[in-house]
Formats: structure tokens, sequence, C-alpha cells
């Protein structure tokens, strides 16, 4: 008995595909879309995945970023899908936004609600296919609910890291998850086999990393200084949608956003009393409504005449206002409110990846977005959703795999043999 692991378009960011097989069982990791300015430029195909009859036995993934999912609609039905609940709410979420312009993306809203295919990852709770067993465990990233797996063969213990970071609110919890839970301290000591992590801040140079933590201590500054604040940020950072919020709320102010960004903010709070009800083995039939986060009427000019258009921005004037703004309109936005909101003197939170508005010669350069902000007072407040370079040399060493590190997810994705 003997475990095969081929690794697809592992020498870029985003678009990495983990195949893991027995002599009876083959399971796929991840299956998303390559970003912009990836050096693969052709979608993965794979037989037995997307084409020819079906030869896997389920396809896991760790978390809802596009990269890491975005193809899952590509995939042969009657395979499994394997993805947490969180995961299943953003992506539903989405798909439903999208499907209001475009009929096609239908599909993918009919696979997800499929529960006979679409199954639930719990934390913790192993699921067993064929003679692989993969346990998901909960970790840190800009992505909620996002895991790795620990993999296990008849021979071979793997860890996939997915996308991780130790610089959020629950980064300081990961030496002990692999400590006790992964490595068995606490019965008898299990070692890893073969490591698979992410690398994606190997060959970037991000400097010291802000903690979530620091980046909310400068939001709620922030805050206090400015009647008026603009962010431009994910709609699914959902920790980081919380943090400002937090922020907004303490300096009294309302906190405006789409009805979309709404619609995800509140899935957030449904899968936090879904996993409360799973961990405590109880029924889940709350509502939750957050206070004070409305949906933004002030950017839809047909309402001006409209009570709630206007009592909105009585609000805005006398108390001040946080005002969400994401996607592919986030730029005209922009624009038109800091214009009509002038006399306020807005601020502007850019609270994304810098390369998206600095980046000129890239394909994922924003040029509309780049301009809006250099033309406002703005300030980037942001943090990465990935380990930086010493973090991840740091959990290879902790891990001390028995057999090889694969470094996926990267500019400079290697395999590091163990010497003996």
């Amino acid at each position: 008995m003997s475990t095969n692991i081929e690794f697809l378009h592992a020498d870029q960011i985003g678009g990495c595909v983990t195949l893991i097989s027995t002599d009876t069982t083959k399971i796929c990791i991840e299956f998303g879309e390559n970003l912009p300015g990836s050096k693969h430029k052709e979608a993965l195909e794979v037989e037995g995945l997307t084409s020819v009859e079906v030869q896997y036995d389920a396809v896991f993934f760790t978390h809802y970023h596009g990269d890491h999912i975005g193809r899952f609609n590509k995939i042969l039905p009657g395979i499994p899908l394997y993805m947490s609940q969180m995961c299943r709410y953003a992506l539903l979420n989405i798909y439903h936004a999208l499907a209001k312009h475009d009929a096609r993306y239908k599909k993918q809203i009919e696979i997800l609600e499929d529960k006979t295919r679409n199954h639930v990852l719990w934390p913790q709770q192993a699921v067993q296919v064929g003679d692989i067993k993969v346990t998901p465990y909960t970790i840190d990233h800009s992505a909620e609910a996002a895991m790795m797996f620990l993999i296990e063969t008849p021979d071979k213990r793997i860890l996939h890291m997915g996308d991780f970071r130790t610089h959020g609110f629950m980064g300081n919890k990961l030496k002990k998850l692999l400590l006790h839970y992964v490595f068995g301290l606490q019965l008898r000591y299990k070692p890893v086999d073969i490591l698979i992590t992410e690398g994606t801040n190997m060959t970037r140079e991000e400097g010291e990393l802000l903690t979530e933590d620091e980046l909310f201590t400068q939001a709620c500054a922030l805050m206090r200084e400015y009647k008026l604040v603009f962010c431009i940020c994910s709609s699914t950072n959902f920790i980081r949608l919380r943090n400002f919020y937090r922020a907004a709320r303490a300096a009294h102010k309302v906190v405006l956003a789409s009805g979309y960004m709404l619609k995800q903010v509140q899935s957030y709070y449904h899968y936090k009393l879904d996993l409360y009800a799973y961990l405590n083995n109880c029924k889940q039939d709350r509502e939750f409504r957050l206070s004070g986060m409305y949906s933004l009427l002030l950017d839809k000019e047909a309402l001006q005449d409209k009570l709630a258009y206007k009592l909105q921005e009585k609000k805005l004037r006398e108390r001040g206002a946080l005002i969400f703004l994401s996607g592919t309109q986030a730029a005209e936005k922009l624009q038109r409110l800091v214009a009509q909101y002038s006399d306020l003197q807005p601020l502007v939170i850019y609270s994304q990846w810098s390369g998206y508005i600095k980046d000129k010669k890239a394909e994922y350069y924003n040029a509309e977005l780049a301009e809006a902000c250099a033309a406002c007072n703005t300030v980037q407040l942001h943090t990465s959703g990935h380990a930086s370079k010493e973090v991840v040399e740091e959990i290879i060493r902790l891990v001390n795999s028995r057999e090889y590190v694969a470094i996926i997810h990267s500019e400079q994705a290697e395999i590091r043999y163990r010497q003996y």
C-alpha cells in the first residue's frame, strides 16, 4: 500500500490543487481559479475529476476564496464536495448576487444547495473516504472558518495547512492546536510524514505585519478623528469588517453598507450560531440582528426625495458614519460620495492588499480604484491574510515532518526533503 501525492499549479499564488491517492481511493484538495497575473494561464483539467468518467471519491475545500474553490462547478457530478458551513453561506450569497445579472451562475447555486452532494465540515469531525481519513481544524486566515486538514492514509500522515497566519485573533492558538491535536501529545506522539504549507509571503516584502488587535486600535483612533470614513474592504473579510464596525460603533457612528455586504455579515453571525449549536449539541433557532448597521441608500440618486434617504443623510451629518464599499463599483461610488460630502472632509481607509492600487504593470492592477484613492485623503490600514516568511519557516521546524515539506501557493514553490 503506497500513498501518491501530486501538486498542480503549486508554483503560483492561487489556483493550486493537491491530489492524494492510495490503491483504492482518490481525493482532491482545492479546485480554484487562477488569479490575474498567475504564471499558468490555462484552466486546470484533471482526468477523472473534470472530464471522462469519475475517478475521484471526494474534493475538500479549505475556505471560500475563489482561488481555492472558484471552479467547483467544473467538478464532475457524483463527486462529493466537502466545505465548512461558513464557506457554503458565503458562496451562496456571492452566486445569488451574480445570478441576478447572469443566469449562468444558477448552476453554482444548485450545486451548493444539493445536500446529497455538498457535505458540511465541522472542526475536528473526521471524514472517512475509502481508506483516507480527513480531519479538519479551524485556523486563522482572512476567510472565516478557514481549515487545515490532517489527512491519514494507511501508510502516511499528511498535514495540509491551507492558507493561514498567526497575527490574527486566533493565530496564537495554532501551535497549541498542532501540539495537542495533530501530534497527539496528550496521548501518544504521532509524527507528520509530509507537511504541505502555503508560501504566499515567501517572495513578498511585507515588512512587519500588523496584528488584528493593532489594526483595531488604529481604526478606533481614526474613527474618533474623522466624522465621515469610507472603508474599501473585501465583503467576505469578516474579521476586518467586525473590527471596523466595532471601532465605528465605539465612536457612536452609523455604519452603512450595500445590501449584499449586509447579507454576508448576517451569514457570518448565523454561522457563529450554527457552530455554537453544533458544539453544544443543541438546536439553532435564533435570529441575529446587527445593531447600528444599515443598508446604504446614499449611493442611489433615485432615492434622494425619499424619506428614508433624507433620514440617513441627517444621521450621517449629525453622528458621523462609516461607509463600507467593495466590488467593481467601489471606485465610482467613492468618487461620487466623497464629492457629495466634501464639506465633512472624509477619510478613506484602504484595507486591502496594496498591489491592487500600486502595481501599475500587473494584470490585477485596478486603475479606477487607484485613481479614486489617490484623489482622496486615503490611508492604508491592512494586514495580510497569510503567514510571514518567518512564521512559515517556524511552522516547518515545529512540524518537523519525517519525509518532506512541500511549499505551495507560492512563486517560490519547492519540496524540501528531510536530511538524515
